[in-house]
């Protein structure tokens, strides 16, 4: 029997309270990850809860051990780490390699002993006689209660915090990946419009005003500051298809990262115009791609892709790699809020 279908597709999601936060996707899927305090000396330290949408889903559970900043774990000291809750030892755990971050999987006996604590205050360790990680508690009630809400699990028996009589007739159904056919279109600028040029102003000013409105009062794409003031940028156009164009303007720099505004308009540059994003960092054959870190020792990153499917720009990647807890660089969990299948 098919899965319900519903009409509208699932709003995407994401919460972080303390030392917890949770990503949920288009699909349904969401993922808790949790990390360290920042108090005192704690070793760099995650742990990672997935569960999909519907009815008899399980959670699984990863972890992943980092080393303090410029050190190596030693190898002769990694044997017999074992994984704790409220000092109860739980056995041994199983990790990939000897180099940080340390990656596994709890088994079933070690993720339901921290399942069972989701609603109260618990110690999470993982340890042997030389190292010590610990995972702060601080939020993850609040986030598993927001990853059962999302699920609509809240009161069924499958609930991980409020639990009750109801069964999972009415969770929330998983629904398929954003499955877009991509349209290669051409790589290279095949106009550059200086600021200096006749019809830069109307055109920049018709960009500018198809940009959602600024919650804030921050305007991203104000200027690129160059000695007393916001300077001018040029506009580049790539052709896409069906007599349309790409325009694209850096719109804001950084230490250590830097956005173009990018969107769709015809050729002829009257008309409506799409806005995608000025979080662009990279434009290729039908793709608009975006990736920044969250600072600069890059243990954190975002990232984001849009797909040009002939008519529009599609939002095919929305991803957070967790918090900057210097587990790794490159960050070490995919958190999505937007899952799809590009075919070329």
């Amino acid at each position: 029997m098919a899965e319900n279908v519903y009409a509208q597709p699932i709003q995407a999601l994401s919460f972080q309270h303390a030392e917890w936060e949770l990503y949920c996707s288009n699909t349904g899927t969401c993922q808790a990850a949790g990390y360290q305090s920042d108090d005192g000396e704690n070793l760099p330290v995650s742990i990672l809860l997935r569960r999909q949408a519907g009815a008899k889903q399980s959670v699984q559970a990863e972890f992943a051990l980092g080393s303090d900043y410029g050190e190596t774990l030693q190898y002769s000291k990694l044997k017999n780490i074992h994984f704790y809750i409220n000092n109860k030892d739980l056995g041994r755990i199983e990790v990939d390699g000897d180099e940080a971050p340390l990656m596994g999987v709890l088994n079933t006996q070690q993720q339901n002993a921290l399942l069972q604590q989701a609603n109260q205050a618990v110690k999470i360790e993982f340890k042997n006689s030389d190292y010590a990680w610990r995972v702060s508690d601080q939020g993850m009630t609040a986030v598993l209660l927001k990853m059962d809400d999302f699920q609509k699990r809240v009161g069924t028996k499958a609930a991980l915090v409020k639990k009750g009589p109801a069964d999972e007739s009415k969770v929330l159904a998983a629904q398929a990946k954003i499955v877009v056919k991509k349209v290669k279109t051409a790589e290279q600028v095949y106009l550059t419009i200086q600021p200096d040029a006749k019809q830069y102003k109307a055109l920049h000013n018709k960009l500018m005003a198809a940009r959602p409105k600024q919650q804030d009062g921050y305007d991203a794409c104000e200027g690129i500051y160059d000695g007393g003031g916001p300077k001018s940028q040029v506009i580049d156009l790539y052709k896409l298809s069906n007599n349309k164009v790409l325009a694209t303007t850096l719109c804001w720099r950084g230490a250590y990262n830097e956005g173009y505004g990018a969107w769709v308009l015809d050729r002829s540059l009257s008309g409506k115009v799409t806005y995608v994003t000025e979080m662009a960092s990279d434009i290729g054959s039908g793709e608009i791609y975006a990736s920044q870190k969250g600072r600069g020792i890059g243990d954190c990153w975002s990232m984001n892709q849009w797909i040009w499917d002939g008519q529009n720009f599609v939002h095919t990647i929305d991803r957070w790699t967790g918090m900057c807890k210097a587990l790794a660089a490159g960050g070490v969990w995919n958190l999505d809020k937007i899952e799809a299948v590009v075919r070329e």
